[in-house]
């Protein structure tokens, strides 16, 4: 059982209130380590993972966080790779060692969309970022070796296979795979970014991953072995104010009293033109930064979305796979505006469809959609909902963290599901 009563990890102390081992402070500063914890360096040192994220969108960094705090409170010494938003969102979170910088992909588009072909165009400048990724990589790993490795959107992995660790990845790939090819039909616009990208990402994870964690939020099987199926990963704190929400059906669209767009944590955020339509409800728009008038309240950034999360009426966001497992968690109705030429996206905003959290909307019409169901007060077109949703994947994706260490065999208890409203 994942142990609860281990006492939660200390502050974290920059570096420069450590004072010992000289010799392994010379060389994290060299990396430019952000920060580590003093329990870095005892005679003895119990089970670590290092944690390797592409911070480029939040939904990285979210959902490797709730798997984190399981793994802390069973004594692991966790450490974070990352880049971009990754450094901001873990510059504060107690479960961690240390944090340390490295560089950042990207995808190539145009028009505030996603192109696999631009993207294979630039495979040479990707190429150097590789090489700079690897090099970062090795680097850390010369000064401390974990005993696993949690990649999360990251393929820089040659330092860890020549050193035998063991690497787990939390990937959605092969979802994306076996739904996108149950469609008969998808948008021209995406099946570039789905052959270059998504089919490749799931053949790179098949390939150099001792074992690939799949959230999602039914039981369904696998395409290969090497992937193991567990519940939608969300945020203890969002999972927390789901549970305190009192139980209730959806509420009508004329019952809209908050809702929130969610368009935060990437570049590629859709931009909602507001300011023409009248609003009869609060708009609280997170993640960028605007004028608010009337009924429509910016707020820019935020690190830590849950609050607005818990008391909004409805949603809207992008299709992130973090954003939309904890939209099923809150069972709260959903408007998904996928970013356009992305199959991912896409595929996670026919997933909410079918399963009947919401609907899917482009940045053009998702207010003319949300304010004709308010008119009506009919959530037109709703599909209805399996009974339970999994969403304990945070704590199954670190008992198989635990058990991908030999020796190992943890058990645990959880929130498995959710009840659909």
């Amino acid at each position: 059982m994942i142990v609860d009563g281990l006492a939660q990890s200390a502050r974290f102390s920059r570096l420069s209130t450590i004072h010992s081992q000289p010799s392994t402070l010379r060389a994290l500063l060299e990396l430019k380590v952000a920060f580590v914890k003093p329990a870095l360096f005892p005679a003895t040192v119990s089970r670590s993972c290092l944690f390797v994220i592409n911070g480029l969108g939040m939904g990285n960094s979210t959902r490797c966080h709730a798997v984190m705090e399981p793994l802390a409170e069973a004594g692991f010494q966790v450490h974070v790779l990352t880049s971009g938003n990754g450094l901001t969102y873990f510059q504060d979170k107690d479960c961690i060692e240390s944090l340390t910088p490295m560089e950042s992909y990207f995808y190539s588009g145009k028009d505030g969309g996603i192109s696999g072909w631009s993207t294979l165009k630039s495979i040479h400048s990707l190429a150097k970022i590789a090489k700079t990724k690897k090099a970062q990589l090795g680097k850390l790993l010369d000064q401390f070796r974990p005993d696993v490795a949690v990649i999360d959107s990251e393929y820089s992995v040659a330092p860890l296979r020549r050193r035998g660790i063991p690497i787990v990845g939390l990937n959605t790939s092969e979802i994306i795979v076996t739904e996108y090819l149950k469609r008969r039909s998808v948008p021209r616009g995406i099946r570039s970014h789905f052959w270059f990208v998504e089919f490749s990402d799931y053949l790179f994870h098949r390939h150099y991953c001792d074992l690939v964690l799949s959230p999602f939020p039914l039981r369904t099987r696998t395409r290969h072995r090497k992937f193991k199926r567990i519940g939608l990963i969300a945020r203890r704190a969002v999972i927390e104010k789901a549970k305190a929400a009192p139980v209730r059906g959806l509420p009508s669209p004329r019952g809209l009293r908050d809702v929130v767009f969610m368009l935060s944590g990437s570049v590629h955020a859709s931009n909602i033109a507001f300011d023409q339509h009248q609003i009869p409800f609060q708009i609280h728009v997170v993640g960028r930064p605007g004028e608010s008038r009337g009924n429509v309240l910016y707020h820019g950034r935020q690190m830590d979305n849950t609050g607005f999360l818990a008391r909004a009426d409805a949603l809207v966001i992008n299709g992130g796979y973090s954003a939309v497992s904890e939209a099923f968690v809150l069972g709260k109705p959903v408007f998904v505006v996928p970013v356009p030429g992305h199959a991912e996206q896409f595929v996670n905003a026919q997933l909410v469809s079918d399963l009947g959290l919401g609907f899917v909307a482009t940045e053009a019409d998702v207010l003319d959609q949300l304010l004709g169901m308010y008119a009506q007060d009919c959530w037109t077109g709703l599909k209805p909902r399996p009974p339970t949703f999994e969403i304990d994947g945070a704590r199954e994706a670190a008992e198989a963290i635990l058990s991908s260490i030999k020796g190992a065999a943890p058990e645990g208890t959880g929130t498995r599901y959710c009840t659909s409203p």
